[in-house]
């Protein structure tokens, strides 16, 4: 098992894996639109880790080490695939991205959908604070919390 960045074959199976998630479905986020923004990511150099386990890409966290307020990292998203919640994946992906993001700042930076309360509580856990609200930033009828975390 291991973090590691992501690779354009890991792209096919992995967006496969995480459209199947309420949150995507949300977003109405699809498998090939997904992978087009994985790859639009890596064309433009962000950072996006994997959590393999040797057989699968079991999850990703998608994130910008600086930029955010001029003074921080930012957690663009982070999933984990159907079926592996609790099997401390997130964590490791978490952590990864704290520790990219401590190399260059002092400050770790996510939003979290409103109605995402395990997420939050997740999020809580590990750290960071609610620190703000964005009214209907990506849908009008969701608000985005901002989270924070001094690294």
């Amino acid at each position: 098992m291991s973090v590691r960045p992501l690779q354009p074959s890991d792209i096919p199976s992995l967006s496969a894996a995480v459209a199947e998630l309420p949150l995507m479905q949300r977003y109405q986020r699809t498998a090939d639109g997904i992978a087009q923004s994985f790859l639009g990511a890596l064309s433009r150099g962000e950072s996006i880790l994997v959590f393999d386990d040797g057989v699968h890409v079991q999850g990703f966290a998608w994130f910008l080490p600086t930029g955010t307020f001029a003074l921080g990292g930012y957690l663009r998203l982070i999933a984990v695939a159907p079926g592996n919640n609790r099997k401390g994946i997130g964590t490791a992906l978490l952590a990864a991205y704290e520790q990219a993001v401590a190399a260059q700042s002092r400050h770790a930076f996510l939003l979290v959908s409103d109605f995402n309360v395990d997420a939050q509580r997740f999020y809580l856990r590990h750290g960071y604070k609610q620190v703000g609200t964005l009214p209907g930033f990506v849908l009008p009828d969701v608000d985005e919390l901002i989270f924070w975390k001094r690294l």
